[in-house]
């Protein structure tokens, strides 16, 4: 038995890349990040409506991802960002020049330009992340490396660290500094017309030197905010580029309904007791399917056009909610966790609110066995 669904809107998603489109020049490559299977959307549902949509590649994080959408859209560009463990090993199955890589290290170049067809390769920079990419000191070094063994670029990249996280954005303006003197120094070795790329979701919105050839557009397309910080610093600059609206419905249906006494105890560890007569319908989902157990005793879904909060422990796989007011509400009734009803709604980001985490780490938790399902 299934015990959710996700629902996909093709018109929020294209609705969100055409605020980009509106912000980018004409020659500006969007790369619709479907990493992490599609931030818990479903990769070859959200793949398939990224590029209806007309994005110009699609981005994962592992190779295994960038075969499966091989194997479904032959003809999709697609851009791995992630390390490859062993690349040397396996970059046999990288001899497609519709693969682009990105690379840290010499011999992982050396390993690419060996193969036939040859994917685009693109270099990382380390420019304040400290994660993947070679730092600023090595740049010189490595640049006159690469020329002396006649190693091929076809693109410099960097990552943002922090720009979702202030109004002040200081660093992230030493980051591109950083990176546009890197350019240089790679242009200087006759690494010049590279594929220059640095933007996500916050730093296109708000950055217009940032989004230079491309922009990788991840929390956005889904219609998320990057984090609250990035709407205050769109108002604090006197910019608005329009309502995001977010793709993704998490749907369930109720499975038994139980009718309580004052003073009756509710789930595990008996940390809800009723003080009144309480309904409550128990729903076939819980902290295995996706729903955050810190939502225990403090969270809603939505009945009817009604929010019903979580009474007691989230259990690994079944939640209870009560319903003592809404009327009619009857075993296989739709709920809610995601979404809206009526005129009610519960987002990702009031998930996280409650959870104390991120509106990423929320939908990218939900069950990816769930079917994803393609609504207009």
């Amino acid at each position: 038995m299934i015990s959710s669904e996700v629902h996909l809107s093709q018109e929020a998603l294209s609705h969100n890349l055409r605020l980009y489109r509106k912000l980018l020049g004409p020659e500006t490559k969007i790369t619709a990040v479907v990493k992490s299977n599609a931030y818990g959307h479903g990769l070859l549902p959200i793949a398939e409506m990224a590029l209806e949509a007309g994005a110009d590649l699609l981005g994962v994080n592992a190779l295994e991802e960038a075969i499966l959408l091989r194997n479904h859209f032959p003809n999709a560009i697609v851009l791995i960002m992630g390390s490859i463990p062993m690349l040397t090993e396996r970059s046999h199955l990288l001899a497609d020049e519709r693969y682009w890589v990105m690379v840290s290290e010499i011999a992982e170049i050396e390993a690419l330009c060996q193969l036939n067809p040859r994917p685009k390769i693109h270099l990382k920079l380390n420019t304040g992340m400290s994660r993947l990419g070679q730092s600023e000191p090595n740049w010189e070094s490595f640049a006159s490396e690469l020329k002396k063994r006649s190693l091929l670029l076809d693109g410099i990249a960097t990552h943002f660290a922090s720009t979702e996280d202030f109004t002040e954005h200081s660093f992230s303006m030493r980051q591109l500094t950083k990176f546009q003197n890197g350019i240089s120094i790679f242009a200087k070795y006759g690494y010049t017309n590279l594929l220059r790329h640095c933007a996500s979701s916050a730093s296109a919105m708000l950055f217009p030197e940032a989004r230079m050839d491309m922009i990788r557009l991840g929390i956005s397309m889904y219609g998320l905010w990057p984090s609250l910080e990035t709407k205050l610093s769109l108002s604090m600059m006197g910019k608005d580029i329009g309502m995001l609206q977010p793709v993704l419905t998490w749907k369930t249906r109720i499975q038994h309904i139980q009718d309580l006494k004052a003073g009756e105890f509710v789930g595990y560890g008996s940390t809800f007791k009723t003080t009144y007569p309480t309904k409550l319908a128990v729903l076939p989902v819980g902290y295995y399917e996706g729903l955050d157990r810190k939502l225990s005793n403090n969270g809603y879904v939505l009945i009817k056009g009604e929010r019903a909060r979580i009474l007691g422990r989230i259990c690994m796989n079944m939640t209870m909610v009560e319903i003592t007011h809404i009327p009619n509400v009857h075993i296989g009734d739709e709920v809610i966790v995601i979404g809206k009803s009526q005129d009610e709604s519960v987002s990702a980001d009031d998930h996280a609110t409650w959870s104390g985490t991120i509106n990423y780490e929320v939908v990218t938790s939900i069950l990816d066995q769930f079917p994803r399902i393609k609504t207009k």
